[in-house]
């Protein structure tokens, strides 16, 4: 789908002004084309979704004194109102087929050893989940950064953060698979994962619409209740793994 959409833009003030501008908007995943004039001050875009206002500035933020102009929701085509998805379970299909893929390999593993049990299950689900929801993230680092830092608390005050975080999964997942330091491991997840939790529930609870990126940017997932309980879930995983070893 390509879907025009003109954001009425200030700081503008030179060519150069433009020139950063547009080849920002042109590195953001679902942007295909991009124009920004001095005048009027605007950028005129074409995108596979509709893009909200506060996701523009998310976009524009590293860039510094460049924002979307107050006015910009009434500028907008009326047909780019909505800037989320349904929240349905179509919407979240790749959540549910990760999901599935990871119960089989569980499922293949409890198989081999003849019998369920239950703290590998655990640990390989959550090795599991961190592994591929790094590998989603790490296909755009800097559009999950970007995304990522309009609702996590620690980004937003640290916007490396956003950088380091896949690989703070993805070492937390190979860990998890290695049964490597189990106390520390799920120590260390839940601190990060109850820090992470925070975030959602504030984005959540402010009924804005925010672009989850629990899967990067590949997939445009709103954020809702499903990402509560998916933060939440590996939260009290962790924390029963560490009561275990108590």
């Amino acid at each position: 789908m390509n879907l025009p959409q003109k954001f009425p833009l200030t700081g503008l003030s030179c060519t150069s002004c433009v020139d950063k501008v547009t080849a920002r908007l042109l590195q953001h995943p679902d942007i295909t084309a991009a124009t920004v004039t001095l005048q009027p001050p605007q950028a005129a875009i074409t995108t596979r979704h509709a893009l909200s206002d506060e996701e523009m500035n998310g976009w524009l933020r590293p860039l510094g004194k460049y924002q979307v102009a107050a006015s910009a929701a009434s500028a907008a085509s009326p047909a780019a109102a909505p800037a989320q998805p349904a929240k349905s379970a179509r919407t979240y299909r790749p959540l549910l087929i990760l999901l599935g893929y990871l119960l089989l390999v569980i499922a293949a593993a409890n198989a081999m050893q003849g019998r369920f049990d239950p703290a590998l299950s655990m640990r390989l689900f959550m090795g599991g989940f961190f592994i591929a929801f790094s590998f989603f993230k790490m296909l755009d680092l800097r559009g999950f950064s970007d995304a990522y830092r309009s609702y996590d608390l620690v980004a937003r005050a640290l916007p490396a953060y956003g950088f380091v975080y896949p690989f703070i999964e993805l070492g937390l997942g190979l860990a998890y698979l290695a049964h490597w330091q189990p106390v520390w491991v799920n120590a260390a997840t839940a601190l990060v994962m109850g820090v992470s939790l925070l975030g959602v529930l504030r984005a959540v609870l402010s009924g804005r619409a925010i672009r989850c990126a629990c899967l990067g940017t590949v997939f445009n997932l709103p954020m809702s209740t499903v990402t509560i309980i998916e933060d939440a879930l590996m939260l009290l995983m962790a924390l029963m793994a560490l009561a275990g070893h108590a």
